[in-house]
């Protein structure tokens, strides 16, 4: 190998680790934050019947600061929910009566205040129609609308330690492998300036 590119490809390396130490830190923060919002709605959320009044498909469109332009589909349900639901999501055990939404007034006004989107999966999306109705858990002063009972309840945040293990593990390779570079050009150069005395030679 080139000796004056050893240093380079232990800078590399070292870079390579730096990144996927960043990559996993994101996803940490990511579990913490999606944990962050499911123990929300598990502690103040409450529970009602949904049922569905619209479906939608659409794009969402976001813009890097690069000005690249980046396209996700995204499937949105229209529902209608009881907000004001007293039935609190630690207290519900799957009883059939729960609260749903009053029936609709024809005031566009008033009845906007029981409905809201929930987005989906497109497999939950093509798996449901106007008209079917699941439970849905609400946090009424939020703001941030219904969520799926099942996707509350089902939250696992083991499905991020995969991701960041294999992060940690690509970056400890990384930095052992610009390491050891690193280390062999150093070792290499330091020979080079000062060699060793050949035997026999000299006075």
């Amino acid at each position: 190998m080139n000796a004056i590119a050893r240093p380079w490809i232990g800078l590399v390396f070292k870079c390579c680790a730096a990144l996927a130490l960043i990559v996993a830190f994101v996803l940490f923060m990511r579990m913490q934050e999606d944990q962050s919002f499911i123990d929300r709605y598990r502690a103040e959320g409450t529970v009602s019947r949904a049922v569905i009044i619209g479906m939608e498909r659409d794009t969402l469109t976001t813009t890097t600061r690069k000005g690249r332009s980046r396209s996700t589909d995204i499937q949105v349900l229209t529902v209608r929910f009881n907000p004001k639901s007293g039935l609190k999501y630690a207290d519900y055990t799957g009883q059939a009566d729960i609260p749903s939404a009053p029936p609709p007034t024809g005031n566009p006004m008033a009845d906007s205040e029981f409905s809201d989107v929930i987005w989906v999966s497109n497999a939950a999306f093509e798996a449901t129609k106007v008209g079917d109705s699941f439970v849905v858990v609400d946090t009424p002063y939020s703001g941030d609308g219904p969520e799926l009972f099942d996707d509350i309840r089902d939250f696992d945040p083991s499905s991020y330690y995969p991701g960041i293990a294999l992060s940690l593990i690509a970056m400890l390779v990384f930095a052992v492998i610009g390491w050891r570079i690193s280390r062999a050009s150093a070792v290499r150069g330091a020979a080079e300036v000062f060699p060793l005395p050949v035997p026999g030679a000299g006075g």
